[in-house]
């Protein structure tokens, strides 16, 4: 017996603690509000509205309306176009609510006036439907919406007591709706007014640690991809001069936007600008015609800082607030060592076999791997001496004079054996921090001539030449860099080195036929694109084996001489030039932690 009371106290209490633990989740669901509006006239020809009971069989509806009257205590009018047979069958019915069952099913509509029931099947010949005009004042919204909305989705409903066209336009200066009615057109026309002009709601988000334009960019591309526009007719996002302000009507914020100071200067004094990211606008689905109002419009604000959420439901700005937390984070950042080192190392060799032979009537040089007369001392076949000048048409001292050698027969030989090393290096140490997804560029780049075209200018007086110069920026190193730092301690980049140097200059003649000019400069490069590359922090990436390196070798000698085996070498003339270049980039990310983040994973 005692265990059976204890397992009865212990499984009520079980259900207890389900019970309420169901109560919590209910009580964290959102309240879903419904509001309901009864379309249709509320139907009341007597106070008393007693009950009746009918039983009729294919009875003429005018007979039936008059019946009803008559218990009413009204006089009746029927119009021309009433007629009909109804079959009822009644228990203890209110009067009001029969005549009103009877109404709808015959399709008519009626009028009150001087205690007197005007009957028709078609309001819009009904005068007295019209005998008044009600004016409705509305306070946020376009007066002109709600009149078109009432017009088409309620005044043409044919219900029982209410009118069957438009009875409703505005008055756009003291924005208010004129019904011309009955007491029940005006009715419902309040009740509609009620429900719709609502103050819309204005929440100002503040974001910290992204751009307010790229939060609310998110919003509208994540939360409302599917029904939101961009904030203006182009595309682009609509401007907005001073604090975001209006009703909910879409055409508000266009014409905020399309205002400009006077005068037609473009410099303006904007305080707490911003622009709007893209709004949400009813849009028509079936028969029935929706309010063309602005129902959500989502702006920043950059000097501010913060977001701006105009209209909308509480429960949509709650769901933006939540977004914007869970987004709002602060990116991790690091802070990276970047070296760059260019080894390079040159060298030459050259071996020169210098000949001269001089006699009365023949000289021979062979230098530097020509071979000629000797220019001082050619053969003379006739004449005799004679200066030499720098030009045909230099008027100058003479350089030297041209005569026959007359001296002894002398033949010499000189060696010219030289061995040239050049080593080099270059480096370069940028220190930048980086963030989290966004690239950075590290530019040590410098601008150069590609090209140059003269053109000649005729003048009254001579000839003058323009030279048109063709620059480039890309000489040298460029490196582009995106991490991706994870929590774990690791950083994941994607870097892309650009290395660039002139390898060669080609000239041509100039317009004027007197000077070189610069046809091309020719880059030689040396990219490389890396992907995920896995860094942990604090450790060094090495990237290498850019190596780049180029030999020349030209050989000069005396025909049939210097192909002799053994001896040729000393009527040639050899020059050898090496080149060799290497460059190295060392990257050491070293992630950045603040104090604020050292507090958090303490507790």
């Amino acid at each position: 017996m005692k265990n059976k009371f204890t397992k009865k106290i212990v499984a009520g209490l079980m259900v207890a603690v389900f019970a309420f633990s169901n109560t919590l989740v209910l009580a964290d669901q959102p309240e879903l509000r419904e509001d309901t509006i009864r379309l249709k006239a509320d139907v009341s020809i007597t106070k008393s509205n007693f009950p009746v009971n009918l039983s009729l069989r294919d009875s003429d509806v005018k007979q039936v309306l008059r019946m009803f009257a008559d218990k009413a205590g009204m006089n009746i009018i029927f119009d021309n176009n009433v007629s009909g047979n109804v079959t009822l069958d009644l228990v203890d019915v209110p009067l009001n609510s029969a005549f009103d069952m009877v109404l709808g099913i015959a399709g008519l509509s009626y009028v009150v006036q001087d205690n007197t029931l005007i009957i028709s099947s078609d309001t819009a010949n009904m005068s007295a439907a019209k005998s008044e005009i009600t004016l409705i004042p509305i306070k946020y919204v376009d007066a002109a919406v709600i009149a078109d909305f009432l017009n088409k989705n309620i005044f043409s409903m044919k219900k029982p007591g209410l009118s069957n066209s438009d009875i409703v336009t505005s008055n756009p200066m003291t924005n208010e709706i004129l019904v011309f009615g009955n007491k029940n057109d005006v009715a419902i026309a309040k009740k509609i007014v009620e429900k719709l002009d609502k103050k819309p709601l204005s929440t100002w988000i503040k974001v910290s640690h992204t751009t307010p334009e790229q939060m609310a960019d998110l919003v509208c591309e994540m939360l409302l991809p599917a029904t939101s526009s961009g904030g203006s007719s182009t595309g682009g996002a609509a401007s907005i001069k001073g604090v975001m302000t209006g009703g909910a009507s879409s055409s508000s914020s266009s014409s905020s936007s399309s205002s400009s100071s006077s005068g037609g200067s473009t410099d303006e004094v904007e305080l707490g600008g911003g622009e709007v990211a893209c709004t949400v606008s009813a849009s028509s689905s079936g028969s029935l015609t929706p309010m063309p109002l602005q129902s959500l419009a989502i702006a920043y604000f950059t000097q501010q800082g913060t977001i701006g959420i105009m209209g909308g439901s509480e429960s949509q700005v709650e769901m933006i607030k939540e977004f914007i937390a869970q987004n709002d984070r602060k990116q991790p950042q690091a802070y990276l060592e970047l070296s760059i080192i260019e080894l390079s190392e040159s060298g030459s060799k050259t071996l020169e076999n210098t000949w001269q032979y001089l006699s009365k009537h023949f000289t021979f040089n062979f230098a530097d791997g020509t071979s000629s007369n000797n220019p001082n001392f050619p053969y003379f076949i006739n004449g005799g001496s004679y200066p030499h000048y720098a030009g045909p048409d230099s008027t100058d001292s003479p350089d030297y004079t041209v005569h026959r050698y007359l001296g002894p027969q002398a033949l010499t030989y000189a060696i010219n054996y030289i061995l040239e090393n050049r080593k080099g290096r270059v480096v370069a140490n940028p220190r930048i921090l980086i963030t989290n997804g966004q690239e950075s560029v590290i530019d040590l780049t410098s601008d150069y001539i590609k090209t140059v075209t003269s053109q000649v200018i005729e003048t009254s007086f001579t000839g003058a030449v323009q030279r048109t110069y063709e620059t480039g920026d890309d000489n040298g190193i460029k490196v582009s860099i995106t991490p991706f730092i994870s929590p774990d301690g690791y950083v994941t980049l994607n870097i892309n080195p650009d290395y660039a140097t002139i390898k060669e200059t080609v000239y041509g003649l100039s317009a004027d036929g007197q000077t070189q000019d610069l046809v091309a400069t020719l880059l030689q490069r040396r990219n490389l694109e890396l992907k995920n590359v896995r860094i942990k922090d604090g450790e060094t990436l090495v990237i290498g084996g850019l190596i780049q390196e180029e030999e020349n070798k030209n050989v000069k000698k005396i025909p049939f001489l210097g192909d002799i085996p053994g001896l040729g070498m000393f009527f040639r003339s050899t020059s050898t030039t090496k080149s060799k270049s290497e460059m190295i980039i060392m990257i050491t990310p070293k992630i950045v932690v603040d104090s604020d983040d050292i507090a958090e994973t303490t507790l």
